[in-house]
């Protein structure tokens, strides 16, 4: 997870700067099957909260392919698991649909788990 000064590379791109009146924010994180009120929704109270906390903003990203960065989920079943303890969106999106919400993307994990997938069939099946 990074950011950086016009670069292409990072999740949160700045293009412009102080006095600059085209200066805006390219936001590079979101996935085209995401539900955007819900993917809006999720930075704007996690935006809030780290101003509210006034947590620090580390360092803009000169390398971030090169670069350690913390890392988002990798799986589906990690991003359910980090959404349910996060107490920032628990109180912005309410208690109530994260757990809908969570319970959902279970079943969908399931639902998948129950399939054989053509890797399953080549690794396991195909003796020939």
């Amino acid at each position: 997870m990074t950011w950086g000064r016009d670069n292409r590379g990072v999740m949160v791109r700045v293009l412009g700067g102080p006095g600059d009146p085209a200066t805006r924010i390219e936001n590079r994180i979101g996935e085209p099957a995401a539900n955007p009120y819900l993917y809006f929704a999720s930075q704007i109270y996690c935006g809030l909260d780290g101003m509210k906390r006034k947590l620090p903003l580390p360092s803009s990203s000169k390398t971030p392919y090169e670069e350690k960065a913390d890392l988002l989920p990798r799986t589906l079943e990690e991003a359910i698991g980090r959404l349910k303890n996060c107490q920032v969106l628990r109180e912005g999106l309410g208690s109530a649909f994260v757990d809908y919400y969570c319970r959902i993307k279970e079943a969908e994990i399931a639902r998948f788990n129950l399939e054989v997938s053509e890797w399953e069939q080549r690794e396991y099946f195909d003796l020939l």
